[in-house]
């Protein structure tokens, strides 16, 4: 239930993590964001939960309610495919607080949301990654020039500079990279590309 607050509706929202530091620094991004009022995770009348994947896969403590679904990999929310309908969000630890209270958001009206490389994954038939195909994967020229700055361990930001596009754009290439090569990190991306012949040694 939304309470009302001085600049409009409150989104309850619940923390489940399984380290203190990790909820407090959950709790702390979403306090400094207007908008939300941050209850316990026990909590049956929260409108969103955060939970991080580490602590509840295969334990099958999710939540029965809408949920934001934080892991490390794309290929890790394979083991969290909600009841049909239920309103949730996919987004990696590395998200920044602005895309973790926008996937809040989504999620209390009512929307699925997905980081790009989840939604590769998402538009397969399993959540979890094939093998790769015997045949070399076909890249773009800007696919090659983003996974060469990866396998550089340049991040998302210092990707964008140097190639005068906006971090956003760098994810979605990283994430079609993701897809193409089937791979569930950015290292298996570099790793599979080398072997592909992609890139260098």
């Amino acid at each position: 239930m939304l309470e009302t607050g001085t600049t409009g509706p409150l989104i309850r929202v619940a923390v489940r993590a399984p380290y203190p530091s990790v909820r407090a620094g959950l709790r702390a991004m979403l306090a400094a964001e207007p908008g939300f009022l941050l209850v316990d995770e026990a909590d049956d009348e929260a409108d969103v939960t955060i939970v991080d994947i580490e602590g509840a896969a295969g334990s099958g403590d999710w939540p029965r309610r809408p949920a934001v679904v934080l892991a490390d990999s794309p290929a890790a929310f394979a083991a969290a495919v909600p009841a049909e309908g239920m309103p949730m969000a996919y987004i990696l630890k590395e998200a920044t607080s602005t895309e973790l209270t926008a996937a809040v958001r989504a999620v209390a009206a009512g929307l699925i949301a997905l980081e790009p490389a989840v939604a590769t994954l998402w538009q397969r038939p399993s959540l979890t990654p094939a093998a790769p195909s015997s045949g070399s994967p076909s890249l773009t020229p800007r696919e090659l020039e983003v996974l060469r700055l990866v396998a550089a361990g340049q991040p998302n930001k210092s990707i964008a500079l140097q190639l005068g596009i906006s971090e956003h754009t760098v994810k979605f290439h990283i994430g079609t990279v993701l897809g193409k090569l089937n791979a569930a990190s950015r290292a298996e991306a570099v790793a599979l590309a080398v072997r592909a012949g992609l890139l260098p040694l």
